[in-house]
């Protein structure tokens, strides 16, 4: 079932690549984009979902801006890659997916009233 404001709204090109693999009937084309794929994770990180299970820390909310450990390693891993420095604190932020970080960064910089230019195609 779909409501008919949707007819109009255009599928994104990972959705459309998504189809084309489909299409294509092919066992061996596997589907990444949200890691759909019969490979088997390594045994080290099922050791390591197992073991978490029984971890308070790894079972409940996190913190609203992500876990301090990975914050320091993804702005650390920045500035090396960049040769631009990185305060962890005041300039990382770990996001659910890469929509909800755009949508943090877009509200965190606009007013009520400005405009945003957007490419087309975009990513929605």
């Amino acid at each position: 079932m779909s409501v008919s404001r949707l007819e109009y709204i255009t599928k994104i090109g990972v959705e459309q690549m998504g189809d084309l693999a489909d299409s294509l009937q092919d066992p061996d084309v596997l589907r990444l984009e949200n890691l759909d794929t019969n490979i088997a994770p390594p045994a080290s990180a099922l050791d390591f979902t197992r073991n978490a299970i029984g971890d308070d820390d790894a079972n409940s909310y996190l913190p609203f801006l992500g876990l301090d450990i990975t914050r320091q390693a993804a702005a650390g891993l920045v500035s090396r890659q960049s040769g631009q420095a990185y305060d962890w604190k005041r300039e990382c932020i770990i996001s659910a997916g890469g929509l909800s970080g755009v949508l943090n960064v877009l509200l965190a910089v606009l007013e009520p009233g400005d405009e945003v230019l957007m490419t087309d195609p975009t990513y929605v």
